[in-house]
């Protein structure tokens, strides 16, 4: 009985890690994606350090959905290759961190200076979402 009730709790548990690894996985693509339109909208060049965030998040987001279904479904069977996997998503959040770290912790001159072009047409007022990008990375790991 006591082992039926340490396995629940383990299945939840990895649940719960889950279900957040892919909220906060979703809501990076989210705010990334809402920045690069906004810039590739006004004509203004995308840096490429944010592409790369893009698709390392997209490859993040995919993971936990997957991960979340084997938890769900299969449990132990998959432990060892989610196990893998989870070290290389937190590798992926650790660089979209690095990445992001220049307009996340810069000033608002700076980026002002960054974005221009996008700032004088009203495409970026503030650079909260790459600090939110950054947050969420940071938190995801």
């Amino acid at each position: 009985m006591s082992d039926l009730f340490n396995e629940a709790v383990l299945k939840l548990t990895s649940l719960a890690i889950r279900f957040g690894q892919l909220s906060f996985s979703l809501s990076i693509i989210g705010c990334i994606s809402q920045f690069l339109t906004t810039l590739s909208d006004r004509g203004v060049s995308v840096p490429k350090s944010h592409v790369a965030v893009a698709a390392m998040s997209g490859i993040t987001t995919l993971w936990s959905a997957i991960a979340l279904l084997t938890t769900l479904c299969a449990g132990k069977i998959m432990l060892e290759v989610e196990t893998t996997m989870d070290v290389l998503a937190v590798g992926m959040s650790i660089a979209e961190a690095a990445l992001l770290t220049d307009d996340a912790l810069c000033s608002i001159h700076e980026f002002i200076e960054r974005y221009r072009m996008a700032v004088m047409v009203g495409a970026l007022p503030s650079r909260g979402l790459a600090r939110a990008c950054f947050a969420l990375a940071i938190v995801n790991m």
